[in-house]
């Protein structure tokens, strides 16, 4: 590792990259394995109601964590990385707290009066997986990129042994899910040894205030655009079975292909594009995105060539018609490679990235109720496919009244007219002429 050089986006494109694979060999291991379509629905709405109660807040804060702190000094740094954990913290213990609270209508609202997975469990994978989330952005700030890269392989690889394991040995669902707790307390261990190394424990309250003042609009954001996948997975568990839940899930598993490698990107490049000249910046955060383009597009065509014939054969048969979700997911590139979010984050215009996404789950919610009923869960990927792609746009529009910032400044936009172009093509003959 000393002699490989690694960049801070590469490094968070490796860290999602490594994080969406191990995802997907659980996902395959557990469909190998002995358990049923119904157990592993259950896994999927455990790490779903997990989910649903910290994405938006996890993500807003560190969102504003790393512009915040870049323009700190290195001890002020070292403060606000405490605060920040301070806050996660805290934020982990009240959900936690709120979902004991909550279990009864969580089962009887949005999972068809089926019970919440092991609530106690649950709630303590919240409690310490949440503040974890922070350890790979405290090395982003400090630069250390190949210590991103390693404890992305430590973690991911314990996580694959103690979840995609213990079937195979005879061991059923409860185990799996205790295995998932364990690795969330080693990483909260390491998170702690991070802490000792790069914060200094003083209680900050002009900072911490400043801090939630920031971030604040960015947890509003992120819980109203980032929320369709929560949204999606409820709307099938309150109209439908944990199967279908499963289905569904596998499916919608290559969303972080493109959405991680473009997350990773815009949260790398935030602390440069927040400088007053971003000149240099835009021209580097153009050619990332081209280099995407050349990545993302042709792999998602081949992808929807031949999901149809790979997904029974990787999975079962029983996720055959996860294909279909596949391939409407493979879509949302179309969007993902749009990044007029990231230059109004970097410059602190967060209001209008809020308006945006109110707009975004208005559309998703109403749609995919709509979409639900007429053509099942597919139509629920249709509609998060359309509301995204309003959001971008909408975001695409501001980005230019208010930055003064066009399109083709930070978009190859010829080559992603076509390569979008073409895509669409290539899933309208395989969904509506092949299949």
């Amino acid at each position: 590792m000393k002699k490989i050089t690694i960049s801070n986006v590469n490094a968070i494109q490796l860290f999602q990259l490594i994080r969406y694979g191990t995802l997907l060999l659980i996902g395959i291991l557990l469909s190998k394995s002995e358990l049923d379509k119904t157990d592993i629905g259950h896994y999927e709405t455990f790490l779903l109601i997990a989910g649903a109660f910290t994405f938006f807040w996890v993500n807003g804060f560190l969102k504003v964590m790393l512009p915040s702190a870049s323009e700190k000094s290195f001890e002020q740094k070292g403060i606000f990385i405490f605060n920040a954990f301070l806050l996660l913290l805290a934020f982990s213990l009240i959900a936690g707290l709120l979902l004991l609270s909550l279990k009864q209508p969580v089962s009887s609202w949005l999972l068809n009066g089926n019970q919440v997975p092991l609530p106690g469990l649950l709630a303590a994978y919240i409690v310490l997986n949440s503040p974890s989330m922070m350890t790979e952005y405290i090395y982003l700030l400090h630069h250390q990129s190949k210590k991103i890269v390693v404890y992305a392989i430590v973690t991911f690889t314990l996580q694959l042994a103690a979840v995609g394991l213990p079937p195979f040995f005879g061991y059923g669902l409860n185990t799996i899910l205790a295995g998932l707790l364990l690795v969330s307390f080693l990483r909260f261990i390491w998170l702690l040894l991070v802490l000792r190394k790069y914060a200094r424990y003083q209680t900050d309250w002009p900072m911490l205030r400043e801090y939630i003042v920031l971030g604040s609009p960015l947890v509003l954001s992120t819980l109203l655009s980032s929320s369709s996948r929560y949204i999606d997975g409820f709307i099938i568990t309150s109209q439908f079975s944990p199967d279908d839940l499963a289905v569904f899930q596998y499916g919608a598993r290559e969303l972080p292909l493109s959405m991680l490698l473009a997350n990773s990107l815009g949260m790398a490049m935030l602390p440069r594009l927040s400088q007053k000249n971003i000149e240099s910046p835009l021209a580097e955060f153009r050619s990332e995105i081209d280099r995407l383009h050349w990545l993302l597009f042709p792999v998602s065509m081949v992808l929807i060539l031949t999901s149809h014939w790979f997904y029974p054969l990787v999975f079962n048969q029983q996720f055959a018609a996860s294909a279909t979700i596949f391939n409407i997911y493979l879509m949302l590139i179309i969007s993902r490679l749009l990044f007029p979010q990231t230059l109004l984050m970097a410059q602190k215009m967060n209001k209008v990235i809020v308006s945006a996404s109110l707009f975004e789950i208005i559309i998703n919610v109403s749609l995919s109720i709509v979409l639900a009923r007429r053509i099942g869960i597919a139509g629920v990927a249709y509609a998060t496919l359309v509301a995204y792609l309003f959001e971008k746009i909408y975001l695409v529009i501001a980005c230019k009244k208010r930055l003064n910032i066009s399109l083709n400044k930070y978009l190859p936009l010829q080559r992603y007219i076509i390569m979008s172009t073409m895509l669409i093509l290539v899933f309208i003959f395989v969904e509506l002429i092949l299949f």
